[in-house]
């Protein structure tokens, strides 16, 4: 999936933004149909890049979501497809939880296999400035096992918060933990010079990976571009086009 174009990629707590693969509890609070296309060109390789179309549709009684990704390219490529499906219980609870399907295509002689990727996430409005959110992908610690291949699949906690210091100004800060590596904290600032700007400043992980991007509203379209510098590899630029109708 590709990175977040959150200010710092904090993404778990960003009320009425579902960005597919974040955090399903997101989409119980939206209210307007949306469409969104995210492009990740990760160190400048076509190589490495991802691409990601989801779908949200808020409902009487739940509201629900799909969403696909890939990464990769002719010899090898990921994908993963999920549908979700969330519900606000009350003004401080709400969850969603998602199905997986992520296959991989190792090699024409190969072939390709998958396997289901459980995820769930809920979402707090603790007060009408102060949100957080909870995800976690794969909790069953699922392997990808085809033939002599064994694939380890990210087992990922993810908890965070946005706090709204002013109406032009909001601090995110998130806590990333993968089972087999170490904890990485994010953090991001969002300013808000106008209703349809925002500018995004923020970074994660040691050594320190910087952020900077900004989005742009006109009518019911939304266009987003964030930017990071890896300190060995370098620039990874995600761009976003998000339709809410």
């Amino acid at each position: 999936m590709p990175k977040s174009y959150s200010a710092g990629g904090v993404s778990v707590s960003q009320k009425g933004d579902w960005q597919g693969f974040d955090n399903p509890a997101l989409l119980a609070v939206r209210e307007r149909c949306g469409l969104s296309l995210v492009y990740e060109n990760r160190f400048a390789m076509k190589e490495l890049s991802t691409q990601q179309l989801s779908l949200s549709l808020p409902t009487p009684l739940i509201n629900i979501g799909v969403a696909v990704s890939r990464f990769g390219y002719s010899s090898y490529n990921e994908k993963l497809a999920g549908i979700s499906f969330a519900r606000t219980f009350d003004e401080l609870f709400s969850m969603g939880v998602q199905f997986n399907y992520y296959t991989v295509a190792f090699s024409r002689s190969l072939g390709s296999k998958g396997v289901v990727v459980p995820q769930i996430g809920l979402l707090s409005e603790v007060t009408p400035d102060f949100c957080l959110g909870l995800n976690v992908f794969n909790p069953m610690h699922q392997q990808l096992k085809y033939q002599e291949i064994v694939k380890d699949l990210p087992c990922l906690f993810t908890i965070g918060m946005q706090y709204r210091m002013a109406e032009s100004f909001r601090w995110l800060l998130q806590f990333d933990k993968e089972m087999s590596s170490r904890l990485i904290v994010r953090s991001g600032f969002e300013y808000y010079p106008t209703k349809s700007i925002v500018v995004k400043l923020g970074g994660y992980g040691a050594p320190l990976t910087p952020t900077l991007g900004c989005g742009v509203m006109v009518g019911g379209f939304v266009f987003d571009v964030n930017f990071e510098r890896h300190p060995v590899l370098g620039i990874t630029s995600v761009g976003a086009l998000r339709y809410n109708f």
